[in-house]
């Protein structure tokens, strides 16, 4: 598998821990609800901006995308 994949696998993955802890759900739950409203597709379409930045900021901002989208959390 290419480098750049696994890093977005590694990225999405941290990401998808952090928003489990802060929500007080379980990892796979958490990935259900990101991938629900395309969060997931968001986080790999712009993995070159996103993996710069804060992961506690890009955690939040995948909650207010999630909630644009229709989601409760």
């Amino acid at each position: 598998m290419a480098e750049q994949t696994l890093n977005k696998i590694g990225f999405l993955a941290m990401i998808v821990t952090m928003f489990a802890k802060k929500h007080h759900h379980t990892e796979p739950v958490a990935y259900q609800y990101i991938s629900k409203y395309g969060g997931d597709k968001l986080l790999v379409d712009c993995y070159g901006y996103l993996h710069t930045q804060d992961y506690e900021q890009v955690v939040e901002e995948l909650g207010d995308y999630c909630r644009r989208k229709g989601g409760m959390l």
